[in-house]
């Protein structure tokens, strides 16, 4: 193997391994949604993620009908088409 090749290939995995970051450690505040505190969703796919049980919220797809009743206490995370998470906010 080239020697170009033996120093690209170990960089290029360090890079793809740094985007599955696992720190998103979610936490509930009583009955209002803090959207600040889940802003680390953002760009994640909705199948990785793991939200605490006790956390009101609803993955709202493209184009998907919701809604207008407002809950103060839930997320709304909004996906693209393949299932990232693209927009995070409370309601």
């Amino acid at each position: 193997m080239p020697l170009f090749l033996r120093m690209i290939l170990p960089a290029l995995s360090l890079a793809a391994l740094s985007a599955c970051d696992t720190t998103y450690a979610p936490t509930v505040s009583g009955t209002r949604c803090d959207p600040g505190r889940h802003q680390a969703l953002v760009g994640r796919n909705i199948g990785e993620v793991i939200l605490p049980p006790q956390l009101r919220y609803r993955e709202i797809g493209p184009g998907q009908i919701v809604t207008r009743d407002y809950q103060p206490g839930r997320l709304n995370m909004y996906l693209d088409a393949k299932g990232w998470i693209a927009r995070i906010s409370c309601g």
